[in-house]
């Protein structure tokens, strides 16, 4: 019986040592979860921190790049980004640093920044504090600027319109003739329309035809076809045309018999019989291609092309000329190149000043390869970002060389230009495709209600750059700067 007991009282003096080494081992691994949940937590704040710290410094050099080279303003920039975007290192940071200054390069910015934070846990072992630091770099380039704009007959009908099938344009006399008694919107038709002075319609003088309303001919006006129709006068909105012979045209009454409501024969649009007050003035058709003939003067108004001209100018604005170049082109039937790529944006904004009046189709096609053809020219650098800005307020109807696409109906400035909207897009299609190809990157602006969003976003998207919609000209100088921002800068480290 005795070996019996001392073996039981030896299992029980094992049971209880086992226990006791259970306890400790338990303590122990809870030592250890505790300081790896204490450790995580002071790990967590160096990643938070390190994280923010670089996105900062970051968002610091892009927004200080677009001051570039005006170091003061940059500096200025650098901070008041750098102080909006890093709160948790501001408030929970130690020995905070922050420095502005600039490598060697194209008009380069560095920024950095360090600090300290403190751990909490962590100083168990000794660790007071985390060493965090992180830098930013950012140049703005050096850019190769080509500007293709839009002169087409379109870009003036906000103040003269095409209404004829042909090629002529409707505007005031010089002098203006005016009604002295006012159209009810509800008459008959033909009707008997009062003026200040009707002769001028049964003018057959060439000399004084030419002057009065830019057509040289000796015919009067009433029986003159200009764009294929007689006598088409425009008051208001309302297209009118004079009822042929000369006894409706009276010059002893001053009055002339009219028909109402008459087609805008250019659109294929009708026109509406409405109200017109004395003093209206009467526009009649000019013979020519480009809006100037409609115009007063051979200075316009034109719009929206002048506004385009405008916002054209503040866009050089937006560049350096130490670093940048520009060139411009314009195109309306065909493309001409106005100003090679050049650093002197005085002679860019007399080259964008100086363009023809608008007039003609729109070739958006032969504008893209002039465009490209500048930026591959005169003045052409290596070491530049090669930027294409197309501005259109139509559609692209009308191309160069036959139907099927061929590069070289687009290797000059020279162009045999047919009329075809669907050849237009393609060709223009095809003419983004070869700039991209030659690393042009294109942004296109499409002006007013009357352009193609969805292919201007698609050269757009083959050019790698992006599209902006100007409804009106007030919106054009916010589309100029967004594009001048996008190709600014660039983040290289």
């Amino acid at each position: 019986m005795k070996p019996f007991a001392r073996s039981v009282r030896t299992r029980i003096g094992q049971v209880r040592s086992e226990r006791g080494q259970s306890l400790a081992l338990f303590g122990l691994t809870c030592l250890v979860l505790c300081g790896a949940v204490a450790m995580s937590v002071d790990v967590g704040r160096y990643v938070w921190a390190r994280t923010q710290m670089q996105a900062a410094v970051d968002a610091s050099a892009l927004a200080a790049a677009q001051s570039m080279p005006n170091q003061t303003d940059a500096e200025s920039k650098a901070n008041e980004y750098w102080l909006d975007n890093s709160g948790f290192i501001q408030s929970q940071g130690q020995n905070v640093t922050f420095s502005v200054t600039y490598p060697p390069g194209n008009k380069a910015i560095r920024v950095g920044a360090t600090a300290e934070i403190p751990t909490f846990f962590a100083r168990i072992f000794g660790l007071n504090h985390w060493d965090v630091s992180a830098e930013g770099d950012a140049e703005a380039q050096v850019l190769d600027i080509s500007v293709v704009l839009d002169i087409s007959g379109s870009m003036c009908w906000d103040n003269w319109l095409d209404v004829e099938s042909g090629t002529a344009w409707i505007g005031p006399g010089n002098p203006t003739v005016n009604l002295t008694q006012p159209i009810p919107a509800a008459s008959s038709s033909p009707v008997w329309i009062y003026v200040d002075d009707a002769s001028v319609f049964k003018s057959s003088s060439s000399s004084f035809n030419r002057n009065t309303f830019g057509y040289n001919s000796s015919t009067p006006y009433y029986n003159y076809s200009i764009g294929g129709r007689k006598g088409t006068l425009m008051i208001d909105n309302e297209i009118f045309t004079i009822r042929n012979g000369s006894s409706y045209v009276d010059t002893s009454a001053n009055r002339i018999q009219v028909y109402r409501a008459q087609n805008n024969n250019h659109l294929g649009t009708s026109t509406s019989q409405s109200a017109h007050a004395v003093g209206a003035a009467l526009w009649a058709n000019r013979t020519g291609t480009g809006c100037e003939y409609a115009a007063p003067s051979s200075a316009g108004p034109y719009e929206p092309y002048d506004g385009m001209v405008s916002a054209a100018n503040y866009f050089t604005t937006l560049f350096n000329p130490s670093y940048d170049k520009i060139g411009v082109a314009q195109y309306s039937s065909e493309a001409a190149l106005e100003e090679y790529l050049s650093s002197s944006f005085t002679g860019v904004r007399a080259a964008i000043n100086a363009m023809d009046p608008p007039g003609g189709s729109t070739n958006i096609a032969h504008g893209l390869a002039v465009g490209r053809q500048i930026l591959d020219g005169t003045g052409k650098r290596s070491n530049a970002v090669r930027v294409l800005v197309l501005l259109t307020d139509g559609i692209a109807n009308n191309y160069c060389g036959s139907s099927s696409y061929s590069p070289s109906s687009y290797n000059s400035t020279s162009c045999s230009e047919h009329s075809s909207t669907s050849y237009g897009v393609s060709h223009a299609l095809a003419e983004a495709q070869r700039a991209a190809d030659g690393d042009i990157i294109i942004f296109t602006i499409g002006l007013g209600s009357g352009v193609d969003d969805s292919f201007l976003q698609d050269i757009a998207d083959i050019g790698e750059g992006a599209y902006y919609f100007s409804p009106t000209t007030a919106e054009l100088d916010d589309a100029f700067q967004a594009i001048a921002e996008q190709t600014h800068i660039a983040l290289v480290r």
